[in-house]
């Protein structure tokens, strides 16, 4: 290779370096360029990913709300249930006690057979009661339409007005819920 071919190649690989440098250059500016869109972006994105995340959480926080809520309703079920479960059976026991008082009132006390009768009744009422069972107060009590249920009205000078006079039926409530509403006279 003479010397003339040496320059010539020597100016062509420097051509080549200029243009690759300014290649290089105009990539340069692209990736700054490209970091600053990507700057912005990530300005962009960092908002929208705090919204998401707001969003995410608001939504975390009312299912967990709705959750304990829930939770908390089917609880109370549960403890209503267990309450009231044997409801249906001492519904169909107190036309029993109705036959045991009455058959103690329609006897004397003297009779061992009226005894036993008292006895099992009273021992009934017991268990009835550990389960929740309570007589509702009537007779001489002000009438009240929640637990009583008036099936006469009388004129009455021994007891005062909107008072009962005689209970025809016991009431009977099962953890604080009437069951069964007293049968009662009330006084005008």
């Amino acid at each position: 290779m003479d010397k003339k071919e040496f320059n010539d190649e020597k100016l062509k690989n420097d051509d080549n370096q200029k243009i690759d440098k300014t290649e290089n250059l105009d990539e340069k500016e692209e990736f700054i360029d490209a970091e600053i869109v990507d700057e912005d972006n990530e300005e962009i994105n960092e908002a929208q990913i705090e919204d998401d995340f707001n969003e995410f959480k608001d939504k975390y926080q009312r299912l967990l709300a709705d959750f304990t809520n829930y939770k908390q309703r089917e609880e109370a079920n549960k403890a209503d249930f267990k309450k009231y479960a044997c409801s249906n059976l001492i519904e169909k026991l107190l036309p029993v006690l109705d036959n045991f008082d009455r058959a103690i009132a329609s006897a004397s006390d003297d009779d061992p057979l009226i005894k036993g009768v008292i006895m099992t009744r009273d021992e009934m009422l017991k268990v009835l009661g550990n389960e929740g069972l309570e007589v509702i107060a009537s007779d001489g009590e002000a009438f009240d339409y929640n637990v009583h249920q008036a099936v006469l009205t009388e004129e009455s000078d021994s007891v005062e007005s909107d008072h009962i006079i005689e209970t025809f039926q016991k009431g009977y409530k099962l953890n604080n819920k009437v069951i069964r509403p007293a049968m009662v006279k009330v006084a005008k």
